[in-house]
């Protein structure tokens, strides 16, 4: 509704959500509500990802067609 989506298995089954943060990135949940990590906006683009202990486990860019790519770190 505001910005935000939700992620469901290959059976339709939802597994959980993503909801706009105050800052720019995004706050992600599990099906149950809890907060498993977030994603922030790169400093040169893309975003990078953070599991809920802020430790970093990635990072997403737009590729040469507009795709995103994604790396783990």
């Amino acid at each position: 509704m505001f910005g935000g989506y939700n992620d469901y298995d290959a059976k339709g089954h939802k597994i959980g959500e993503s909801r706009p943060g105050i800052f720019g990135g995004m706050n992600h949940y599990d099906a149950k509500g809890h907060k498993v990590g977030e994603s922030r906006p790169g400093v040169f683009g893309g975003a990078n990802h953070y599991d809920a202990n802020g430790h970093k486990t990635g990072h997403s860019s737009k590729g040469i067609f507009g795709d995103w790519n994604h790396y783990d770190d």
